[in-house]
């Protein structure tokens, strides 16, 4: 959902010109995408509780949870730019441009590190127990790297 809505802001890749419609989209598949997260940070996190194993033994678990704090705080950032009464708030409360400058660097920082805990996901004890784990890898980073080239 992340890159979807990233990609809106792209010329060729948006199905609208209408720059409203456009953050609205953006706004929606990363609600979305916040709600997505979180329900799946839940999901793994009753899980291990039922086995009781460790939390945040790996990796991947870590840079996911950084991930998943850094999705929030950019969408807490991001949300001033579409309700203009939040930016009398006492963090908010800087230039527009400030905020849309902040937005950005925090949404590439963010899906920077989505896109490192997929690639560290890849080599998680779990995955490489799984059949074809290879073919899905090198289908998976393909994909990325042709997301990140565009």
């Amino acid at each position: 959902m992340f890159c979807e809505s990233i990609l809106l802001f792209h010329p060729r890749f948006s199905p609208t010109t209408v720059h409203a419609t456009r953050v609205r989209t953006h706004q929606i598949l990363q609600i979305v995408g916040l709600m997505m997260g979180c329900g799946g940070g839940w999901v793994i996190w009753t899980a291990k509780e039922r086995a009781g194993k460790d939390h945040i033994t790996t990796w991947h678990a870590l840079i996911g949870l950084i991930t998943l704090c850094l999705s929030v705080i950019n969408a807490a950032n991001g949300a001033p730019l579409i309700y203009p009464q939040l930016r009398k708030l006492p963090l908010m409360s800087v230039p527009l441009a400030a905020l849309k400058k902040r937005h950005a660097k925090l949404g590439l920082l963010t899906i920077t590190c989505a896109l490192l805990t997929i690639g560290l996901g890849f080599y998680s004890s779990w995955y490489e127990k799984k059949e074809l784990n290879i073919l899905f890898q090198n289908i998976s980073f393909g994909g990325t790297m042709f997301l990140v080239g565009i």
